[in-house]
């Protein structure tokens, strides 16, 4: 299933003497997890840096069912303009096409390596979730947690 929703690498990545980067299928692998609706959000935390809180979770496994239910899922995603960034970060482009759309706005999320893995910082993936639900003509409703 994770093969399906890794095509379309754009931009041929080399080594750079600047810093460590992500290769575009480690890009692709995060972003095939994070948008996986049969893994909990909150079992993510190997892939996200740090983890989602438990509301946060709740809203984004919901939105990836109801994306699931629509058949808009699994993504399939483009990489590009992977960029070495100081103190073990990366930046890149992520873009997702066809499903709902021809190809969606371009998302530059934040990587950080830690103890060799690539994870997507926190912050980013909480954007581009938001993005790309939003993008699915959804109503726009941010992941925050929720106030009682």
């Amino acid at each position: 299933m994770l093969a399906a929703a890794l095509t379309g690498v754009v931009t041929p990545v080399t080594a750079s003497a600047d810093g460590p980067v992500p290769s575009p299928d480690e890009v692709l692998g995060v972003m095939a997890e994070l948008t996986n609706p049969d893994i909990p959000a909150v079992a993510k935390g190997n892939i996200v840096a740090p983890g989602f809180s438990p509301e946060e979770a709740q809203t984004i496994d919901q939105r990836l069912r109801e994306s699931q239910e629509a058949g808009l899922l699994p993504y399939h995603f483009v990489v590009s303009d992977i960029q070495p960034a100081p103190g073990n970060f990366a930046g890149a482009t992520v873009t997702s096409e066809g499903g709902f759309h021809d190809q969606s706005a371009p998302e530059h999320i934040v990587l950080t390596e830690q103890g060799g893995r690539w994870l997507i910082t926190h912050d980013t993936a909480v954007t581009a979730l938001d993005n790309f639900w939003h993008n699915a003509n959804r109503p726009f409703v941010p992941i925050v947690p929720w106030v009682k």
